[in-house]
Parts: structure tokens; C-alpha cells; sequence
């Protein structure tokens, strides 16, 4: 090798690893672990200051000071962001165990060799998707049943388990999809839900990396067009649940007997539910038994309830909702109406079963233009504890209701 190409290779590394380092810190940061709460994997989501112009085609990546490692980062969508707001946000992985604190440098730089373990897959064109990660994959494929009717891609059909045998969680029948809330009725119309969305006014992938991805969704439906619909998935790689968030605005003043939301159907795949009740004693239950339905009948779970899951005795499977936040102020800040809200376990064709928040049931009712009803629940996937069957669920509950401390570094 000459000189001259020696000569460079040393200016190039000195180069890379200045700025690699001082002059390449866009931000530190801590972490802190305050709930005493050992965390195998969480994510942490960072805003950042614009990227200087020659920072633009850098990579961004995290060096933990514990851990002496540079773990890539992955750049998401900020769909808030202001008018020439050139600031990023970014999202990687760490693991903390309870009681721990972390710090962090975030650096950019050109490196393109930062192996990052990518745990996630998605396949498929435009928003006719698959999402898989090591636990589960999700259809978001559109269906289409008998009388043509049509269920819209973008919204989640069903979940195949893939430490349980590859079960799936689905509907037999073609013109049900898994999970398809927001949902209302109206006497004398068609009941809808937000997977009937055939032509959304709103449809795009917000972020899709290695360790995220989110689908949006928004759109009005044929019949329903005073109530606008919004809805967004979040998958990550490594976790085994995802996140749905939804809004249901009310654009003119209009009548329904029936609205909920927190809405999963299934066919007979399930043996027991399990949920808390507001003194906080865990209430594990038959699900094919007739004092069951009586007893959830006489003495609903609550519409608040903070998790509730169906489990399968024999083959130890489960899959439960953990309820994050759940909002029913108008756009006042007034109480939007419900009407004998709770969540119910319902029956339904081929012996399913399913749970949903009922915010009116069965009775018609006035809902002025400006209501609005808001929630974010977390869909988790995990095998039961022997002893303690809401063992899992209790755990991220905990983790997810009180995420770790995130502060700036001076």
C-alpha cells in the first residue's frame, strides 16, 4: 500500500472517530428503572434536535456507558411535527433491571455496519400485510365474504401463535375479522365497525424498521359519516404484544343503541377468562359454563378494568388486553354519553367467544356533535403460569403502566 493511501486511511479513521465521538453527540440521556421491575427488552423513544446537513445521511446510534456496546437506532415518523421542524425522533432497545440506572450517548456518524437484531418481519404489498416477530405473526389482508361484502385491508384479521403449534386466533366465518373496533350500530341500519373502512381517507405506514412498525389508519363509513374514525398499530420486534390506538369523533350530532371498542371475537379456541375486579381480586372463571354468563350478566367486569384475558387450560396459551388509557371527554373537555357501560363477554357463531367495552348498550341514545372516545390498549400473547394464570399479564401491566424515567444529561 503507498503512502499517500496510508496516509489517508489514518486522516478517514481519525475523521470517523471524532466524530464519532465529541462532536458527534446529539444528545445524553438516562435511564432509570424505578419500579423494581426487572425488563428483559423495552424500548425507548428519544426527541432529537435537527441533524446538522452533513449529518443527514448518518446513521444514529446509542452507546451505553454500562454496557461499553453501540446499538443502532431506528429514525420514526413524527406526525406531529411543526412547520420547518427538522427535529427527529428515535427509538431503541435496552434491558434494565428493576431498581437500575443507564446513560446513554446518541450519536450520529457514518458508520454502516452496526449490526442491530432484527426480530420482525413484515411481507407483502402496500397495506395487504403480514407482520411476524418471534412470537406471533398478524394478518392485516382484506377480506372479502359471501354477498361480496368486503372488510378492508389495514385492519387486523388474525394471529397465528408460534410457540403454541402455529394455533391461529380467527373467525371461521369470512366476513369476521379478530379484532375490528372501533364498532356502532343505529335501529334500522347495518352494524359497522372500523375494518368496514374500504376507502379510507387516511392509510400509510407511519414507521418501519428493525425494531417498529405502525400502521395508520382514519376514514368514515357508508351510512356513519358523522363519526370519523382513527386508528393506529404498533408491532415491535422482540415484545409479544402489540399496541392499537383509536379516536371516535363525533362530526354532527346522531343517534346509536349500540357503541364499544376493546373489541377481540374468536372462534372456540379458549377455555377460562380471567380479569380483576375493582377491589383488586383475580377472578379466573369457566368460559363455557352457564353460571359463568349468569354470573358476568348479574355482576359485569368493569368498563375500566385495568387487563382481562382468555386462556386455554390444557394447552396453556393466552391472549388478554391490558387497557393503558381509556378517555371519554368531548372535545370540551365535558363527559361524551355513554350509556350502562361495562365490558361483556359475549357468545357468537360457531361457538366463539369474545370480549368488548361497552360505552352504549342496547338502548338508544342522543350523542352530541364534539364526543369523542379515546383508548389505547396493549393485545398480549403468553403461556400461563400453573399457579398463577395472570402471572405474565400482571408483570407487563406493571412495566407498561409505569414505563422507565427517561431525563437529559447536562
Amino acid at each position: 500500500m503507498s503512502i499517500n493511501k496510508i496516509c489517508y486511511y489514518i486522516l478517514l479513521s481519525i475523521f470517523v472517530f471524532g466524530c464519532s465521538n465529541d462532536s458527534s453527540i446529539l444528545s445524553k440521556i438516562k435511564v432509570e428503572e424505578l419500579e423494581g421491575l426487572d425488563r428483559t427488552l423495552e424500548y425507548i423513544e428519544v426527541r432529537l434536535p435537527p441533524l446538522k446537513t452533513y449529518q443527514e445521511d448518518y446513521n444514529i446510534y446509542v452507546y451505553s456507558k454500562n454496557n461499553k456496546e453501540n446499538v443502532r437506532a431506528q429514525i420514526v415518523d413524527l406526525r406531529e411535527r411543526k412547520k420547518d421542524d427538522r427535529g427527529i425522533k428515535i427509538i431503541f432497545p435496552i434491558s434494565i433491571r428493576g431498581n437500575e440506572t443507564k446513560e446513554y450517548s446518541i450519536k450520529a456518524a457514518p458508520d454502516k455496519y452496526i449490526k442491530t437484531d432484527n426480530q420482525m418481519s413484515i411481507m407483502g404489498d402496500g397495506l395487504n400485510l403480514m407482520f411476524e416477530n418471534k412470537y406471533f405473526s398478524a394478518s392485516f389482508k382484506e377480506y372479502v365474504g359471501h354477498n361480496n361484502e368486503k372488510l378492508g385491508y389495514g385492519h387486523l384479521g388474525s394471529i397465528l401463535l408460534k410457540e403454541f403449534d402455529n394455533v391461529v386466533l380467527e373467525r371461521k366465518d369470512p366476513n369476521l375479522k379478530i379484532h375490528w373496533a372501533p364498532s356502532f350500530g343505529r335501529e334500522n341500519l347495518n352494524y359497522r365497525t372500523m375494518a368496514h373502512i374500504t376507502e379510507p381517507d387516511s392509510t400509510f405506514i407511519s414507521t418501519k424498521g428493525p425494531y417498529c412498525f405502525s400502521l395508520f389508519k382514519s376514514g368514515y363509513i357508508e351510512g356513519y359519516e358523522k363519526i370519523s374514525l382513527k386508528g393506529e398499530y404498533t408491532f415491535y420486534a422482540g415484545l409479544p404484544y402489540f399496541i392499537f390506538n383509536s379516536k371516535i369523533t363525533f362530526m354532527d350530532s346522531d343517534t346509536l343503541n349500540l357503541l364499544r371498542n376493546d373489541e377481540m371475537t374468536m372462534d372456540s379456541l379458549f377455555t377460562h377468562v380471567v380479569f380483576p375486579k375493582p377491589s383488586g381480586k383475580t377472578i379466573d372463571l369457566p368460559l363455557y359454563s352457564e353460571t359463568t354468563m349468569t354470573y358476568l350478566k348479574e355482576d359485569p367486569i368493569t368498563d375500566d378494568a385495568p387487563w382481562l384475558f382468555f386462556y386455554n387450560k390444557s394447552k396453556s396459551y393466552a391472549f388478554g388486553s391490558i387497557r393503558l388509557d381509556y378517555d371519554n371527554k368531548n372535545i370540551y373537555g365535558n363527559d361524551s354519553p355513554t350509556e350502562n357501560r361495562h365490558t361483556k363477554i359475549s357468545t357468537s357463531a360457531n361457538s366463539g367467544r369474545y370480549w368488548n367495552r361497552r360505552l352504549i348498550n342496547s338502548k338508544n341514545t342522543l350523542i352530541p356533535k364534539g364526543s369523542m372516545y379515546r383508548e389505547k390498549n396493549a393485545y398480549i400473547v403468553f403461556k400461563v403460569d400453573k399457579d398463577d394464570p395472570a402471572k405474565t399479564i400482571k408483570h407487563y401491566y406493571k412495566c407498561l403502566k409505569s414505563p422507565v424515567k427517561v431525563s437529559k444529561i447536562n
